[in-house]
């Protein structure tokens, strides 16, 4: 089956909102399987109550919620809430926290306690744990999740790592089916590692739709990581009183783990063929980066302290993701940084950059690992590689220049869905990033990607049109999972946001150096705005140091006189650790003020000789000249201990303060035989001071 370029267009008419809007979080009843206290932690009185506890503790008399309320914790747990505090050093905030066991009960079973707080009340949880003949010990316990974090950590690849996860959380759980499920970039989910029984089909490389898990869904997946349904047909147990008599507001169960579960979920499990299910939730810089969905066809308990290993493996995996995706970023991010420093060099060294600039676009096709590119300037149009016709390029670029999106760039591995008149050239343009240069008569520059024809492998129809329920009032989850296969086309590889950002950064640095030879070419009239100019783009503007311009040209003079001189000339480059999260976790304006102290550290102490500069985001470096590998390691170890000195509070940190990664490199008749080797042997050496552990220094 063939399929036009979006599955979302085709959606379209169906009221998928109405899931978006359902409000989960206050289902005002829970599951069964356990007990759900709302706790004055003061009087320490229940004042709001669901589950059985008569089943769970062997009490005849605690058969329904209400006949909980108003009685203490003490008396129906045998615990208090502040006993059991005392036995934790932790304090009730917002995320659940583990009190301990209770029991046994009955049968020898126990009962696992957790507790959050919300609006003022003490949320307690109680739900079956391992019976008290079977406990594992904590060293057993400690032990298998230290062997689960080598194990996965030493996988050649995302993928394996993926495996090995399933692997353990199949056995842990005893669930027959454990999928590794990918979220990707149009919200849709991809299975991309699968453990199960023989006897099942595999949904291993299916995708499902986005319209599966809602976005309210997702959002309570972020925030709460684990979510287990022992029994998909249960009866859920209401909450009594439905609404808190302090608040007069359904109590908000976002963090409960027994919380109930919408009845569309519910029917979509049973139309799955699921009777126990669990989820964990995989996050990558505080996103919802995919799931590992556990099923079960029968009903299934997952003890409290499996839930808890298997929360553990979620932590790792999610750590190993984060890893990797560093990793990829890197090794893009530098390939293009070379590319964009030869690229610049020439341009800036050309006697006449318009022209360099076309003559160039080959190497600018590659900053952006394009399969063709093309520049739209005085009226004239150049080409390289594969694109639309010149004609069909005219026209794209007056559409470019007439959209008011009030962004600096445009990027769609889409295009025909945005211009419906590049359904024309579809085969050598599906995708397309493009810049406009800034100043009169600018340069429109385009990057193009060809059509990458697609065979999606979908769990059921995806454009199977859903029935209305009349009793739940929302869309009936669809019944099918069967193989359905479909081929997409006009639609290329999505642009990496690393290679958005290298065009981004090329631009303003290029549209400089052409603005820079215009100057030029003006009478002296204009000569202090040249000079004023040159001085502005050789400055980093929130530091105040030299940009990575000025390093570039710098670094180029210094490698010839020390050439000349036959002179030591050393390089340290230097980023700060975890400083993606310190922006996410204390806002930009304090990321701003932390680049700054570091900048003041790393001038204090240099020579006039030397050069600091900003040359990224978070990376500086350190030019020193006639300085061997010694002075250099001494400059950056000096450097190290200082910018850790700061003291400057960093909660994503594992040490707790801001540190920075160091790699030195001198340059030597045997390893460098060009500036540009010096810069990818520092980088090299920063490289593995960041694989190493972070907040070090590291010589080639």
């Amino acid at each position: 089956m063939t399929s036009t370029p979006s599955l979302d267009s085709k959606l379209l008419s169906q009221d998928f909102g109405a899931c978006d809007r359902e409000p989960i979080h206050i289902p005002g009843s829970i599951q069964p399987h356990g007990l759900l206290l709302a706790v004055d932690p003061v009087a320490d009185l229940i004042v709001q109550a669901a589950g059985n506890a008569g089943a769970l503790l062997a009490r005849g008399d605690l058969a329904s919620g209400e006949s909980l309320l108003g009685l203490t914790m003490e008396k129906v747990l045998g615990r208090s809430l502040s006993g059991l505090m005392r036995g934790t050093a932790a304090t009730l905030l917002r995320d659940p926290i583990y009190l301990g066991t209770v029991g046994p009960f009955g049968d020898g079973g126990t009962l696992a306690v957790i507790a959050h707080q919300t609006l003022g009340v003490a949320i307690v949880e109680a739900q079956p744990g391992l019976p008290a003949a079977s406990a594992v010990s904590t060293a057993t316990t400690l032990a298998n999740i230290r062997s689960i974090t080598e194990r996965v950590g030493r996988a050649h690849d995302l993928l394996e790592a993926c495996a090995l996860a399933a692997g353990e959380i199949h056995r842990i759980t005893g669930y027959d089916r454990i999928m590794i499920y990918q979220f990707l970039p149009d919200g849709s989910g991809s299975v991309i590692a699968e453990r199960r029984d023989d006897n099942l089909r595999p949904y291993l490389n299916h995708r499902f739709p986005a319209a599966d898990i809602p976005q309210q869904a997702r959002e309570l997946y972020r925030r709460s990581t684990i979510r287990i349904i022992p029994d998909v047909g249960y009866v859920p147990a209401p909450l009594a009183p439905a609404v808190s008599a302090a608040t007069l507001q359904p109590l908000d169960m976002t963090h409960c783990i027994l919380r109930s579960v919408s009845p569309v979920h519910v029917r979509y499990l049973k139309n799955m063929g699921v009777g126990a299910s669990m989820s964990v939730s995989l996050l990558l810089r505080d996103k919802l980066w995919g799931l590992i969905a556990c099923h079960n066809p029968t009903p299934r308990i997952v003890p409290y302290e499996a839930q808890e290993a298997c929360r553990h493996v979620g932590q790792i995996l999610s750590q190993k993701i984060a890893a990797h995706d560093e990793a990829e970023n890197h090794r893009v991010e530098h390939d293009l940084d070379v590319v964009q420093h030869d690229l610049l060099g020439q341009l800036a060294r050309s006697a006449d950059p318009g022209s360099a600039i076309l003559t160039m676009l080959p190497t600018i096709q590659s900053m952006a690992r394009s399969d063709g590119a093309a520049i739209v300037w005085k009226d004239a149009v150049t080409t390289a590689g594969r694109g639309p016709t010149e004609t069909e390029i005219r026209k794209l670029a007056a559409w470019l220049a007439d959209r008011k999106s009030g962004a600096d760039y445009f990027a769609t591995d889409r295009l025909s869905q945005e211009y419906p008149e590049a359904h024309a050239f579809a085969a050598e343009a599906s995708g397309l990033l493009s810049i406009i240069l800034p100043g009169d008569d600018p340069p429109v520059l385009m990057w193009f990607r060809s059509e990458a024809v697609e065979e999606i492998k979908w769990a059921g129809n995806p454009y199977e049109r859903l029935e209305q329920d009349p009793d739940l009032g929302l869309l009936n989850p669809r019944k099918s999972f069967d193989l359905w296969r479909e081929t997409v086309r006009e639609r290329s590889r999505p642009w990496n946001p690393v290679e958005i950002e290298s065009v981004r950064g090329f631009v303003p640095q290029a549209a400089f150096i052409l603005q820079q030879n215009r100057v030029r070419e003006l009478n002296r009239v204009l000569a202090e705005a040249n000079e004023k100019l040159a001085a502005l783009a050789s400055t980093d503007g929130l530091t105040g140091i030299a940009n990575r311009r000025a390093f570039n040209d710098r670094l180029l003079a210094e490698w010839a006189r020390a050439g000349r001189s036959r002179k030591s000339l050393s390089l340290v480059i230097l980023d700060l650790d975890f400083f993606k999260q310190y922006n996410d976790h204390y806002g930009h304006v304090m990321g701003d003020e932390c680049l700054k102290q570091v900048a003041r550290v790393l001038q204090d102490r240099g020579r006039s000789t030397d050069l600091v500069a900003r040359i990224g985001g978070e990376e500086f470096s350190l030019l020193l000249a006639d300085a061997d590998i010694e002075g250099a390691m001494l400059v950056a170890e000096t450097a190290r201990s200082r910018i850790e000195g700061l003291r400057l509070e960093h909660a994503e940190s594992p040490v707790g303060v801001v540190t920075a990664s160091f790699g030195v490199a001198t340059a030597t008749d045997v390893t460098t035989e060009t500036a540009r080797d010096l810069m990818q042997a520092a980088d090299k050496a920063l490289y593995e001071a960041k694989a190493s552990g972070r907040n070090r220094v590291v010589r080639v």
